[in-house]
């Protein structure tokens, strides 16, 4: 059996926001509101905004370091080869 904090992560994530109201919560696992909280404190891809809202926590990576690391790792074996054999 799936443990409840688990079962709200990823109904929250299946939103169309990444976002539910506690009531929404409460309703969809059948648990009092009073709860909720508790189960998104054990979560660590969960957190509230608020006493009303519970959102899931976005990605840290940023796609413009990607992106900077991907083009120097190019750069590197395009001009590497050239100072070696110079």
């Amino acid at each position: 059996m799936m443990p409840l904090q688990v079962k709200l992560q990823r109904v929250v994530k299946a939103t169309k926001d990444e976002a539910m109201t506690v009531e929404q919560a409460a309703e969809y696992l059948k648990v009092p509101k009073q709860y909720i909280p508790v189960l998104v404190a054990r979560s660590d891809d969960l957190k509230m905004i608020g006493d009303e809202t519970i959102i899931a926590k976005r990605d840290k990576t940023n796609i413009w370091l990607v992106a900077i690391a991907v083009t120097a790792f190019i750069s590197a074996l395009e001009v590497l080869p050239q100072l070696i054999g110079a």
